[in-house]
Parts: structure tokens; C-alpha cells; sequence
């Protein structure tokens, strides 16, 4: 991430400077005079130790005593910089925090923690990268970064689904909103929709997903084209707003305006399905498997909601009801189909980039359910003893029926 390059611009500055100044105020001291001393390193926490040059005593950095080794922390730190720079983040993720835990209240250790954090979110180590934010927010609350390991705890508990942690992160945000760039905005407010989304409460849920699409639209983020990263949960979370309204929507007991009601269920999953898509705008493979998942059970479920629909009181007959039944299966198989076609994408995608979260291997089980599912639609079909053309006929007639009621 952008910060731990400037961690290393400045910490490598930084110890130039003083190396310079440490050799300029041995001859100045000779001269007899004084200049401002460097101690106050510009990333040191605000109980860094007294300014040594000044005070005459020259410190020693410590030793760290390890097997087969001695070294520094400098040395430590400056190789554990040296393995974040060649991208071998796993490797330095566990050097950087080695620091900071030698010595916590140093001068490297804001650093090092900072670093530890980001390198195991570099790594994948997503659980480590967590307790890391963590911890330096609680260490260092009041240095400038903790803003920014807050912001970046929060994007890390909604990718790994702790909603009503990420719930809580996002309240602390929230009340510093003013203090947030516009991003961290947006990733706050899609923390805390999908942390109401997790217990059912879309109405306030959507609140929060609209004044992050306000910051979006401000920005002209939203426009065609791919999304920034933090776009993805907040337009996932406008998608799942929608699909719980949508799944309150039930066809048995058939509602009296049938057509009306049906029509409603429609809109609002082409809505949620437009959302989903959405998110998969920002070409993110953990998002993008999460949305094309719903999707597809979006039109799943829908599909088994109207085989629920009882036959009509004039089907009085075992051949009308069976009838009536075959409509029904002819008309909406097209929704088992659909929610089978967007199964087999999410998981192509999967294959393509990688992806191999839950919500992919929940995709995987979906698509070999409804394949049997087609199947034995299309058997139950054939084994109603009419012809398409019958069935064809009889849902004309009921969609006639239907428009003339309407």
C-alpha cells in the first residue's frame, strides 16, 4: 500500500540526516557551539528516549542475541525494509513485528508495527494484518496513522465477513468523519450497512449505502468504467438491501393483486442484481464471486417461491391442477437457467483469477444442484403428459387471464 513506500522514504532520510549531523556536531563542539539536535526522528512516538547528542551520552543500539546471530534492531528493521522492497511480504511481515515486540515503546516500534500490519496485507495474512492494525491503533492512538490503521481494520473485517465487528469500527469512524479522506468515507459507511445488513435491518442499512453513493457521485467515481476497490462492499451492500426486500415478497398464500406482487419481486431483483453488478465493476475476485453467488440465488430462489403457487380454485380437476402445474414449470424454467448460468460464471471467474474464498465454493455446490435441478425439471415436465404446445396454450390463457384482472 502507498504508505509503507513513504515509511521508507522517510525512515531512510531520516537515518542519513542523523548520521551527517551526529559527524557535524563532533566539530562543532570542538568550536564550542550547539545546534538543534536530531533525536526527534520524524516517525518517534512521543516518549522516544532524550535526545542522546545533547545530552553527552552516546547510545548503543541494542543487541538482539539470536541463534546463529547478533544484530541490531536497526539491522533488524533495515532487513526486514529490505525484504518489503523485493515484495517478499511474508517473509518481512514477521521481522517488522519482531521489532516492536523487542521494543514496543522504541523508537522503530511505531514503524515496525505500521510495516508488520501492511506487509502481512500484502502477504494475504489477512487474520495477522487485523491483530496488526489493531494492536498499533491501541498503541499509538493519537499518532497521525492510527487514522489510517483504523480505516484500513475496518476494509479487513468486512472482506472477512465480521460484520458486527466491522459495525463497531465503523461507529469510531464515523464520529471522526470529518477527518477521513473521501475513500476511507465510503469504506466506513459500507461497514457499517453491511453490519446492519447482517441482523435484517435494510431500512437503516440503506441510509448508510446512500450517503456513500452521495461521496461517489461527488467525486464522479460512479460513472461507467471501472470502480475504485471501496466501491465494491458499498454497492454489494445496495445489492443485498434490495435482495432482502425482494425475498420478503411471497407467492403462497397467493396475494390478491398476484400480477402486481410478482411484478414488485421482479423489479426488485433485476434492482439487486444491477447493484451486484456493480460491484463487480471494481474487478475485485472476492467481491465479484460474493456478487455473482447472490445472483444467481436471487433467481434460484424466486423460481422456488412460484413452484410454491397453489393451482387456481377453478382447477377443480386432478388434469387441470396438472395442467396448471406444467404452465408454471414451462414459463419459469427459464429462472432455474439463469440463476444455473450465473453459477458457472462466478465460478469460470474463480478458475480464471484464483478466487478460491466460500462464497466460490458455495458457488460450486449451487451450480451441481441445479444442474439435477434442470433436469429433473424438464423429466417432470415430459412426465405431465402434455405436449409444450399444450402447455404453451394453457399459460397463454393464464396470461390473458391474468392482464384482463389486472
Amino acid at each position: 500500500m502507498p504508505e509503507q513506500h513513504l515509511f521508507n522514504a522517510i525512515s531512510a532520510a531520516g537515518t542519513a540526516f542523523c548520521e551527517h549531523e551526529l559527524m557535524l556536531r563532533r566539530f562543532v563542539s570542538i568550536l564550542g557551539s550547539l545546534f538543534v539536535g536530531c533525536a526527534a526522528h520524524p516517525s518517534s512516538p512521543p516518549n522516544a528516549p532524550v535526545d542522546a547528542l545533547n545530552s553527552g551520552v552516546i547510545l548503543v543500539p541494542r543487541v538482539v542475541v539470536t541463534e546463529g546471530s547478533a544484530r541490531s534492531l536497526d539491522e533488524l528493521f533495515a532487513e526486514a525494509q529490505m525484504l518489503e522492497a523485493a515484495g517478499r511480504f511474508q517473509d518481512a511481515a514477521p521481522k517488522f513485528r519482531r521489532v516492536f515486540e523487542l521494543e514496543p515503546r522504541g523508537r522503530l516500534a511505531m514503524q515496525a508495527l505500521f510495516h508488520a500490519a501492511s506487509a502481512a496485507d500484502e502477504a494475504g495474512l489477512l487474520e495477522a494484518s487485523l491483530k496488526d492494525y489493531d494492536k498499533f491503533y491501541r498503541s499509538f492512538p493519537e499518532h497521525e496513522l492510527s487514522l489510517a490503521a483504523l480505516v484500513r481494520t475496518a476494509r479487513l473485517l468486512i472482506h472477512l465477513e465480521k460484520w458486527a465487528r466491522a459495525g463497531e469500527v465503523a461507529d469510531v469512524l464515523l464520529a471522526r468523519l470529518d477527518t477521513l479522506a473521501d475513500l476511507a468515507r465510503v469504506a466506513a459507511y459500507s461497514a457499517k450497512a453491511l453490519a446492519l445488513i447482517a441482523v435484517a435491518d435494510d431500512e437503516h442499512a440503506a441510509y448508510f449505502v446512500e450517503k456513500g453513493r452521495q461521496v461517489l457521485e461527488a467525486l464522479n467515481l460512479d460513472a461507467a468504467g471501472k470502480l475504485p476497490s471501496d466501491a465494491a462492499p458499498l454497492y454489494f451492500a445496495l445489492g443485498e438491501v434490495r435482495r432482502l426486500r425482494a425475498d420478503r415478497i411471497r407467492f403462497n398464500p397467493v396475494p390478491k393483486e398476484f400480477g402486481q406482487v410478482l411484478e414488485q419481486r421482479c423489479q426488485l431483483l433485476l434492482d439487486a442484481q444491477s447493484a451486484y453488478s456493480n460491484s463487480m465493476r471494481a474487478y475485485d475476485a472476492h467481491w465479484s464471486a460474493m456478487a455473482g453467488f447472490r445472483v444467481g440465488e436471487l433467481y434460484h430462489a424466486l423460481h422456488s417461491d412460484l413452484m410454491l403457487v397453489p393451482a387456481p380454485a377453478g382447477a377443480t380437476d386432478v388434469g387441470k391442477q396438472r395442467l396448471f402445474e406444467g404452465a408454471m414449470r414451462l414459463r419459469y424454467s427459464v429462472l432455474l437457467k439463469k440463476a444455473l448460468s450465473m453459477m458457472e460464471h462466478t465460478v469460470s471467474m474463480a478458475d480464471r483469477t484464483g478466487e478460491t474464498s466460500e462464497w466460490v465454493n458455495r458457488a460450486r455446490a449451487s451450480r451441481v444442484a441445479l444442474e439435477e435441478d434442470v433436469k429433473k425439471e424438464q423429466a417432470a415436465i415430459d412426465q405431465l403428459g402434455f405436449s409444450r404446445s399444450d402447455l404453451q396454450a394453457a399459460l397463454d390463457r393464464l396470461t390473458q387471464k391474468a392482464s384482463g384482472s389486472h
